[in-house]
């Protein structure tokens, strides 16, 4: 279970380098940062004395170990292929999304829109052109919204808007508009064939020119306006007279350069087109498709959740996206597992924290250190310290052109405040999320043998074991926050997680296999050492971990995944911990699901836990309760392959967020399940090398 928190907290402002997706009267919204506190305290409690770790503990659950099938009937793989592979096309649809176009607007906050600093262009009269509203959500053409235009034309005067990239120094946080004195703002968008778009008008009749690019380019007689004007000048849809409901409308591209596009769409009304009115019109889905070579070799990370939950609808988490790529590994697809685990490569090599920690080292005439996988530390403030956050922007995870912000991360747009907020939970870094993107760089290091997959997941380890130690038994959890604020604003954890530590022990492991280095020898003897000590033996379970102070148990809730994972990752040396399925099987449902906590207060059960449940009796064998599991599973599989995320909208976790409101889990689709769901058809333990 990876934890999920977007509360906002206010009162923090600091350094966020996303994009805007609504503009303001001069076009430039703030861009700002809120922390949101996260609730969750998983906690564990470490013991002085050390335990053995054995990277070969975790065993794999191969066909020979998951259970012979009776005569007559399916077996194990067989009887769920057809879910199996509605799931992977659930997962593979969510990269082929990212990739079919280039948005400039899908929905209001979306970090999939790009040309999202807007212009203003007036003839005499300024107040003429209204502001746009982005968020309208009466009667979109897709989605949950859409952009309402209104704007008056009068005799003799005219107006419009443009929709630029933008730009935005290293180090700032509010965007700029593009003015065309500098190279490299434009996005390439060659292979594009159309800019399509949506229209409609509020009583129809409305008359508007459309456009794209054209950016630098004087509108009348077509010579150039700046030094570094875009690579075609405009290309318009002509003047559209609209009706009163939505049609698509299409701008050829084919042969046109679009190398460097700095501006994605425009619109301009006049007194010629419209007279003396005061027109209002409605646009949606603008987008441009075709082989965009750009979009076809962008980072990519998947979406987590289909949802409306503004906090996390743009975002990709860590955990989620490394049991996708694993989930495609189990399949054989290779490719598909390589294309996510090289976005998160990108991202841990263009970090924001990194860029700036160069950025204070060149200020202060100090030469930055060249990064390592060992993890150096920059000169002049900052960290370079090589490290995963928990998670990022959904979708394409480069900045835009002449964004030098590293890596984008996730937020949302407030309307009120015309600020963007970043999560403090979502751009911290915890050793969790870490853990598992490093199990899954090395479960494609073990398939693929391609070192840098593996350099990496030692990097992530090292950053475990560098700011999660605190002399005892396990790590602790990590920080949220912002290393790179000016000041740093970080909240660092010094509870300890069974969670946590189940995952750094297989992850260590399997390093010390690769590598032979004894410090993760050591690193997985303590993270063992930990697991082991959260054994409550007069209640047969493991305890979820410590409070605060890294040492008292917390000995309240009992969730599912602390007696699950253990049993998946110590495979063979789980032996002596076997009560702990009997709480595994105390949990089940009347349905066949597993809840989150045994008490599961509100009733309903966790499809991602059910899933990891079905696994791990696979592995051990149990074949009546791996289809029971697995067929409550298939009984609420979407259309769409994938899978909610709970049952009910208020599956209790047993835990509190940090404003004292219960945390939960909600019916919105969710990857994690459908991941889980085809390892364990495929009988794939992420946990074993």
């Amino acid at each position: 279970m990876k934890k999920r928190f977007y509360r906002l907290y206010k009162g923090i402002a600091i350094l966020a380098a996303l994009i805007l997706t609504a503009g303001n009267a001069c076009g430039i919204g703030l861009l700002r940062t809120a922390a949101a506190e996260r609730g969750e305290q998983e906690t564990s409690s470490p013991d002085a004395s050390s335990a053995g770790a054995s990277s070969a503990g975790a065993v794999s659950p191969d066909a020979s170990s998951s259970g012979a099938s009776t005569a007559g009937t399916l077996s194990a793989d067989e009887a769920y292929a057809a879910a199996k592979d509605a799931a992977l096309s659930g997962l593979q649809s969510r990269m082929d999304q990212e990739r079919e176009a280039v948005y400039v607007y899908k929905d209001f906050g979306l970090t999939r829109n790009h040309f999202t600093q807007k212009a203003k262009m007036t003839g005499v009269d300024e107040s003429l052109v209204l502001d746009m509203d982005e968020n309208w959500q009466d009667n979109p053409r897709e989605g949950s919204s859409c952009i309402r235009c209104e704007q008056i034309t009068r005799e003799g005067d005219w107006g419009g808007w443009l929709f630029l990239n933008g730009y935005l120094p290293r180090g700032e946080s509010v965007p700029l508009l593009n003015d065309g004195s500098m190279d490299g703002q434009g996005l390439d968008l060659s292979g594009a064939d159309a800019l399509r778009f949506y229209a409609r008008g509020e009583h129809g009749g409305e008359t508007v020119e459309f456009f794209t690019a054209g950016f630098g380019y004087d509108a009348k007689y077509n010579f150039t306006t700046v030094e570094y004007p875009d690579s075609a000048r405009k290309q318009s849809a002509g003047e559209i007279t609209l009706t009163k409901e939505w049609k698509e409308y299409v701008i050829p591209l084919e042969d046109v350069d679009l190398s460097s596009i700095v501006c994605g769409f425009g619109y301009v009304l006049n007194d010629e087109m419209d007279g003396n009115a005061d027109n209002v019109f409605y646009l949606d889905e603008i987008r441009f498709t075709g082989d965009i070579r750009s979009a076809k070799t962008a980072p990519v990370l998947l979406r987590s959740y289909d949802t409306e939950n503004v906090y996390i609808k743009n975002v990709a988490f860590t955990y989620d996206n490394a049991l996708a790529a694993m989930a495609f590994l189990s399949e054989g697809r290779l490719e598909e597992a390589k294309e996510i685990l090289d976005a998160f490569v990108y991202a841990i090599e263009n970090d924001r924290a990194l860029l700036l920690a160069g950025e204070n080292a060149a200020e202060n005439s100090v030469e930055a250190p060249e990064v390592t996988p060992e993890g150096d530390s920059a000169a002049g403030g900052g960290s370079s310290a090589m490290r995963v956050r928990n998670a990022y922007a959904a979708g394409d995870i480069q900045p835009p052109p002449g964004w030098e912000s590293g890596a984008r991360l996730p937020g949302w747009y407030d309307p009120e405040t015309r600020e963007w907020y970043e999560d403090r939970y979502q751009v911290g870094s915890n050793v969790g999320n870490t853990s598992y993107a490093a199990l899954a760089l090395l479960q494609y290091y073990r398939a693929a043998g391609e070192k840098k997959y593996l350099e990496t997941a030692g990097a992530l380890m090292d950053w475990v074991i560098e700011t999660c130690s605190d002399g005892g038994r396990g790590f602790t959890g990590g920080f949220d926050g912002w290393e790179e604020g000016d000041p740093p604003t970080v909240y660092p954890f010094t509870y300890k997680s069974i969670e946590h530590n189940i995952d750094a022990f297989s992850a260590f492991s399997a390093l010390y296999e690769y590598t032979g280095e004894d410090k993760y020898r050591e690193a997985a003897q303590s993270a063992r050492g930990f697991i082991e000590d959260m054994y409550d033996g007069e209640r047969g379970l493991f305890m979820t971990g410590t409070l605060e102070d890294g040492v008292t148990p917390n000995s309240g809730v009992v969730v599912l995944d602390a007696q699950v994972w253990c049993a998946m990752a110590l495979g063979g040396d789980f032996a002596p911990y076997e009560d702990a399925l009997k709480v595994v099987e105390s949990m089940k449902t009347p349905e066949g699901g597993y809840p989150f906590c045994r008490e599961n207060k509100n009733g309903g059960w966790w499809a991602e836990g059910t899933a990891y449940t079905a696994l791990m009796y696979r592995g051990l064998g149990e074949e009546e309760k791996y289809r029971e599991a697995m067929e409550a599973l298939e009984s609420i599989q979407l259309d769409s392959g994938l899978f909610p995320a709970a049952t009910n909208d208020h599956l209790s976790t047993g835990m509190d967020l940090f404003d004292g409101s219960p945390w939960e889990y909600s019916t919105d689709p969710h990857i994690a399940p459908a991941a889980w769901f085809i390892m364990a058809v495929n009988g794939f333990n992420p946990y074993a090398f």
